[in-house]
C-alpha cells in the first residue's frame, strides 16, 4: 500500500540558484543535499516546514530533461493568508501575481527562477475534502 507522496521533481537549470530561491525566498527547509549521484547532479530536496512531500530540485542536464525546465509539474501549495504572503514575497522581489479570489479561495501564483508556476491558495479555501466531492468525480 502506498503511504505517502514523497517527492515531486522540478527540473532546474541551476541547482544552487533553485535551492536559494526555495529556502531564502519561500522559507522551505532543506531535507537533503547529497553529492552527485553518477552524473545526475546533487540530490536536493526542499519542503515547507512540516510538509510530508518535498520538491527534488533535479539537475535537468544530468537527467537529460532540459526541455522540461520550468514545465516539470503543475503545483498547488497552501498558506494561511495569500494576501499577507503576497506582500512578503513582493518585498523580497519574488515574481508573484496579485491575489485573486475564486470560489475555492484566494490565491497567488509564484514563478521560480526556472519558470515553474506555483499556485498558493489560502488554507481557508474550499477543497474536495470539504464536501464538494461531486466536482472531483466529474459530476
Amino acid at each position: 500500500m502506498i503511504t505517502e507522496l514523497h517527492t515531486v521533481a522540478l527540473y532546474v537549470a541551476d541547482q544552487d540558484r533553485a535551492k536559494r530561491f526555495y529556502v531564502d525566498a519561500l522559507g522551505f527547509d532543506v531535507r537533503a543535499d547529497q553529492p552527485g549521484l553518477g552524473g545526475i547532479g546533487r540530490w536536493i530536496e526542499v519542503a515547507p516546514g512540516d510538509g510530508q512531500t518535498a520538491f527534488m530540485l533535479a539537475d535537468a542536464a544530468g537527467w537529460h530533461q532540459e526541455d522540461r525546465i520550468g514545465r516539470s509539474a503543475d503545483v498547488t501549495l497552501r498558506c494561511q493568508d495569500a494576501r499577507a504572503l503576497h506582500a512578503e514575497l513582493v518585498a523580497k522581489g519574488v515574481p508573484v501575481t496579485d491575489p485573486q479570489t475564486q470560489r475555492f479561495g484566494t490565491f497567488i501564483d509564484i514563478t521560480d527562477p526556472d519558470g515553474h508556476r506555483l499556485r498558493v491558495v489560502d488554507s481557508s479555501g474550499r477543497t474536495v475534502s470539504d464536501g464538494d466531492r461531486s466536482a472531483a468525480a466529474g459530476a
